[in-house]
């Protein structure tokens, strides 16, 4: 697979984080957001990769400073549009495997499996280091992702999809196992009137121990679990169980932690 598939997928035509059932979850998720990673006005946040910024300025909204980076174009384009009244609210351009900040934010948010897409694990390591380095001592990080060990039941998968536009997608999915397991999944679009539209993504598959492993070895102390972007249940979001992990930038040296699940 070209490592340029990233540009065939993450395109509004194939798949956007601002669709109207994204937008529609995200006040609930915003709200969990505010209370977990204990946000009061002024707070500063990274949301990375923040997409078209549909949580970072409903953070910003509420009175945190939040500065949001992507590296897709059109993303960031309609993030900017929508946040020309929040001026809190930042975003940038850039590759999260090249966070180039340091102690600046007391939280950072990596949302709806937004990690695992490299075919260098070490690049994951690189983000996540990149991450804990950016954040202030204490500070929290939350991750959300596809939960790798409760999805692995199955070797291939295929899940229909519409869309508010009328369109629907055909999700396929196989699972590679291994020691380094992955997920290969083929999304086929079907929109009226129009040319079907196909792309393919590889994500690397995380489950809780992998995950807590990932986070301490880039220096952050995992702190607690969910199955959702909500206290109570599971968020509506891309396919598959969920795992939500918090955890913590030590306020100096490193902690342990054991991690409890709500």
């Amino acid at each position: 697979m070209s490592p340029d598939w990233t540009k065939s997928f993450f395109r509004g035509e194939i798949f956007t984080p601002g669709s109207p059932e994204a937008e529609a979850a995200a006040a609930d998720e915003t709200r969990f957001l505010w209370k977990v990673l204990k946000l009061k006005k002024g707070s500063r946040v990274l949301d990375v990769p923040c997409g078209t910024g549909r949580h970072a300025l409903r953070l910003a909204r509420r009175g945190a400073f939040v500065l949001g980076v992507d590296a897709s174009k059109e993303y960031l384009a309609k993030a900017r549009r929508d946040g020309k009244r929040a001026p809190n609210a930042r975003f940038t351009r850039g590759d999260m495997r090249r966070i180039r900040l340091e102690g600046e934010f007391d939280a950072a948010v990596n949302l709806w499996t937004s990690f695992g897409y490299f075919a260098d694990p070490e690049d994951d390591a690189r983000t996540l280091r990149g991450i804990a380095r950016a954040l202030k001592p204490g500070g929290l990080f939350l991750i959300d992702m596809i939960d790798f060990d409760a999805s692995g039941k199955s070797d291939r998968t295929k899940n229909w999809m519409k869309r508010a536009d009328g369109s629907y997608v055909l999700e396929e999915a196989v699972l590679v196992g291994g020691r380094d397991p992955k997920i290969v999944n083929e999304w086929t679009v079907l929109r009226p009137g129009k040319p079907v539209l196909r792309s393919r993504f590889v994500l690397r598959g995380y489950g809780r121990k992998r995950m807590f492993e990932a986070l301490r070895k880039a220096g952050l102390a995992p702190v607690k679990t969910w199955p959702g972007l909500s206290a109570d249940r599971g968020s509506p979001g891309p396919a598959g169980p969920r795992l939500v992990v918090l955890a913590r930038k030590p306020a100096s040296g490193f902690e342990g932690a054991s991690a409890g699940r709500a």
